[in-house]
């Protein structure tokens, strides 16, 4: 009896650690961090005039009509950045509790922002505008990148947040941007409806950042990201605790 709860200690024990598939899961994720930052960078430094992160949307980054010398780099790198968060996104699923159906719905919808995103960087490498082709494409590509990745990651914040108790912080952080969006496209459209989209003549007329949507977009794509790494905590935080009460 003894010998079997120094074997259960030892298993919980090991279950606090990262095993080699959880540590190769976050390798997968800085990896494609860096890739899609060392881009960014890289695409803006080419950006004619100099990029401004405050009132320039993310998509510029990746036009070959706005940025001719640079396109290729934040086009590629979001296509290779989506396909290498993919066997992250599959440690994730292992990690979780497989029968609950929010967790199916959600790695769903990771997945289908991930292969959007791939998508929506192949098309801005090959093709100079999709929707002279197909009406909206490009948007509706974006559209499906952004939500599917937001709605999966807020969706297995909460799920931790149920079923860990874990703090409320990162999801109203991850969310934050999402509602600011909301808030101030809204107001715009009441009010302020003759400025048009946003660019960096808006600089020039003193329109405050906080109304640029190109701001908020930014910000919301940073805390994704800070999301997405969240999650293998506490994924990784359930995956052990399974494991600790299994072998108990």
């Amino acid at each position: 009896m003894g010998q079997h709860k120094k074997k259960g200690r030892g298993a919980r024990d090991e279950g606090r650690g990262l095993n080699i598939h959880q540590q190769q899961a976050l390798w997968w994720y800085i990896a494609s961090l860096l890739v899609l930052a060392s881009g960014s960078f890289l695409s803006a430094k080419q950006y004619p005039g100099g990029f401004d992160w405050i009132y320039t949307v993310a998509s510029a980054l990746a036009s070959q009509k706005h940025n001719p010398a640079g396109y290729v780099w934040f086009a590629s790198t979001l296509s290779l950045a989506m396909l290498l968060l993919w066997p992250y996104v599959t440690a994730l699923q292992k990690a979780l509790h497989p029968a609950l159906p929010a967790t199916s719905i959600a790695i769903s919808a990771l997945r289908t922002g991930l292969i959007c995103g791939m998508l929506l960087g192949l098309e801005k490498l090959l093709i100079r505008d999709l929707s002279n082709w197909v009406y909206k494409a490009h948007e509706i590509l974006g559209l499906l990148t952004f939500s599917g990745l937001y709605i999966g990651v807020l969706m297995l914040m909460v799920h931790a947040m149920l079923r860990q108790r874990v703090n409320a912080l990162p999801l109203f952080l991850t969310a934050s941007p999402l509602v600011a969006i909301g808030i101030t496209q809204f107001w715009l459209y009441l009010d302020q409806r003759d400025l048009g989209w946003v660019d960096t003549s808006w600089r020039e007329m003193g329109i405050p950042l906080w109304l640029s949507f190109a701001f908020w977009q930014w910000l919301a794509i940073g805390f994704l990201w800070l999301g997405l790494g969240l999650l293998s905590f506490t994924c990784i935080e359930e995956s052990n605790t399974r494991t600790s009460n299994s072998s108990s």
